[in-house]
């Protein structure tokens, strides 16, 4: 009885295994910071990360990845170690594509703040924050749209939390 329920476990995990998905992405973004901050958006063109996502069921999907992220507004462009975790919604689904709206926390740890030395300010090392969007999917490629709001502030004294609109392109295998 025992060899037989550890035998179903193994087949269960390796039917399970097929639907998960690693992937990699390349994305940028239209970072800002908002609060007492007095500093214009800017384009950011270095954006990279890797995914895990998972079956919830049917509809839902959980995601978790890791990125190296470039945040901030002109003339300042800190870079950040980006850990984040997703629930997506797929509200349209195909055998090939599907469409979903997600969201999810994110925490960051800033590895490079160079550009900020020269104003005399401290810039914080950590940054949370709340991502929404929607990603479509397409065979093995998708493109995910969103926003990120940051809910710490990344300059010690004023009210200064980062904030970005973003796209990213990936593919899963």
């Amino acid at each position: 009885m025992k060899k037989l329920f550890i035998m179903l476990c193994l087949c269960t995990m390796a039917v399970c295994a097929n639907a998960q998905k690693f992937g990699v992405w390349y994305g940028m973004n239209l970072a800002s910071v908002g609060g007492d901050v007095d500093a214009d958006s800017e384009m950011k063109f270095l954006n990279i990360g890797v995914d895990y996502t998972a079956p919830i069921n049917d509809v839902f999907d959980w995601s978790v990845g890791a990125a190296y992220v470039t945040k901030g507004a002109k003339d300042w462009d800190p870079s950040f170690i980006q850990i984040d975790a997703n629930a997506r919604w797929n509200f349209w689904q195909s055998d090939e594509a599907k469409i979903g709206i997600l969201a999810g926390p994110y925490v960051g740890y800033m590895i490079n703040d160079d550009d900020i030395d020269a104003t005399g300010l401290e810039a914080n090392k950590l940054d949370f924050g709340i991502g929404a969007g929607i990603m479509g999917t397409y065979s093995n490629f998708s493109l995910k749209l969103g926003y990120e709001f940051g809910i710490t502030d990344a300059i010690d004294g004023p009210s200064s939390p980062l904030s970005s609109f973003y796209i990213r392109v990936g593919y899963s295998f």
